[in-house]
């Protein structure tokens, strides 16, 4: 098996074998997600360990890595518990929610869930240069969002709008690019 080959497939098992351990501590939480937002709260918690913010991604250096969610939210505590004592680049993790869009500007992660395609492009419009914007809609990544979520042969997969992701001067994983569709 080539080295790229086996690259991709331990990343995959890694975030399998995440998924599975967070869903065995969140089994025991009230209000479990469908298995679909199991995984895709898996795979933001691991794009804290596949992508790499600038300093000037935060505020201070000890702020917090701010996972927010713009929207519903579709993770209910299960994201929480997921990213519960865990670490960033050396910033606790903690999660933020904003049901109306709010101000989102101190995210370093945005995970946007439907809202109208205006009110999607103003919501990214709002995002602070750093912050990475994932989201599941259609037109996400030609909204100006950077990854996006999408299901194939039952599968969750990943489009990636690596321009949009560098000029946020983010530094993304080749391993990650490895199993994404890049746009």
């Amino acid at each position: 098996m080539s080295g790229k080959k086996y690259t991709i497939r331990i990343f995959i098992a890694c975030l399998i074998l995440q998924a599975v351990n967070a869903s065995t501590t969140a089994a025991r939480a009230q209000g479990k997600p469908p298995l679909e937002y199991q995984i895709k709260a898996a795979f933001l918690f691991n794009f804290t360990r596949f992508i790499h913010w600038p300093a000037s991604a935060y505020s201070s250096p000890d702020a917090p890595f701010v996972i927010g969610i713009a929207g519903n939210d579709p993770f209910g505590s299960y994201l929480d518990d997921l990213v519960n004592g865990e670490q960033a680049e050396g910033h606790n993790i903690i999660i933020r929610r904003y049901p109306d869009g709010g101000d989102i500007s101190g995210c370093q992660l945005l995970f946007v869930n439907t809202f109208a395609p205006a009110k999607l492009k103003t919501i990214l419009s709002l995002a602070r240069r750093n912050t990475l914007t994932v989201g599941d809609a259609n037109s996400f990544v030609n909204s100006g969002g950077m990854i996006r979520f999408f299901k194939e042969d039952n599968r969750i997969k990943m489009e990636i709008k690596l321009a949009a992701i560098k000029a946020a001067k983010l530094e993304i994983s080749a391993k990650l690019l490895q199993v994404a569709k890049v746009k």
